[in-house]
């Protein structure tokens, strides 16, 4: 015997998810903050190291580390890892170069082409934030050991669905609110 959905029950569902979905975004920006404050007395150290003041967003720290696992690297292959503008790319580029954490070069046989390496203070930095982020991933993974092999697939079909079709494009943020809610 097929069971017969009952519409009130998975629209309330639903709604329930909606619930819980604003709640993870909540419980994730308080969680980034922790971990944002904590990179924030490390860069008070660095600015003492080298005489600058910095204050970088998790998406700049996230380009710094873009640099640091793939230099050298142009402004165009940084928007492609990380599926954000070029123009994104150049203006936060620009901040971690006056910054101090990264510095321009050119390859010997491209002199037109311009590249990213980090500074020494760029790799302190990258260095951290890759201790913090691989022990997020260590407890997002011990995380999932509660649930099976079939929920873990839903929870990634979810996840994958979530990133490719709710979240906008980075055309479409580009175009601005008016074109998402079309």
């Amino acid at each position: 015997m097929e069971k017969v959905k009952n519409p009130m029950n998975t629209d309330h569902t639903k709604h329930k998810l909606f619930e819980l979905y604003a709640e993870l975004i909540h419980q994730q920006e308080k969680w980034e903050g922790l971990i944002k404050a904590f990179l924030a007395d490390e860069l008070k150290k660095l600015d003492a190291e080298h005489g600058s003041k910095s204050q970088l967003s998790m998406t700049e720290i996230h380009v710094l580390s873009c640099v640091g696992d793939n230099e050298p690297i142009n402004v165009t292959s940084i928007a492609e890892k990380m599926n954000t503008t070029k123009a994104t790319v150049s203006r936060i580029s620009t901040k971690l170069l006056s910054a101090g954490f990264l510095h321009r070069t050119q390859l010997s046989d491209n002199k037109k082409e311009v590249y990213f390496r980090l500074t020494p203070a760029g790799k302190k930095l990258h260095g951290l934030h890759k201790y913090y982020h691989q022990k997020v991933e260590q407890r997002f993974l011990s995380f999932f050991d509660q649930y099976t092999e079939e929920e873990i697939l839903f929870a990634e079909r979810l996840f994958r669905d979530l990133v490719t079709k709710w979240y906008p494009s980075s055309g479409e943020i580009e175009e601005g609110l008016h074109s998402v809610f079309k």
